[in-house]
């Protein structure tokens, strides 16, 4: 992701908002809040590509991780007793890249 200053990110975030209806209206089972998070990520995504990349072509890995990190804290949250999700989450990408063909 190329480098984005405060005032980039700034715009990103105004622009969150004044999106917020159709934004919010298609969250699904997520919180409002969560939701405009949600779109700021995938904003900040496609603000460090190239102008026309999509949202489906954001960085993988950093996708990924960001998941990861958030399935870990929803287990830490709610799992009883608590569960580290790292090798299961590591061999449900390690069986579907060997189903692929991906290395």
């Amino acid at each position: 992701m190329s480098a984005i200053n405060s005032e980039r990110f700034g715009q990103i975030c105004d622009g969150v908002w004044r999106d917020r209806a159709a934004i919010v209206s298609g969250r699904g089972s997520l919180s409002g809040e969560t939701a405009l998070v949600r779109a700021v990520y995938w904003r900040l995504c496609k603000a460090g590509g190239a102008p026309s990349k999509m949202i489906a072509d954001c960085d993988t890995e950093h996708t990924v991780l960001t998941y990861q990190r958030v399935v870990s804290s929803m287990l830490a949250q709610y799992a009883q007793p608590h569960s580290d999700s790292t090798p299961l989450l590591k061999e449900l990408s390690r069986r579907y890249r060997d189903e692929d063909g991906q290395e």
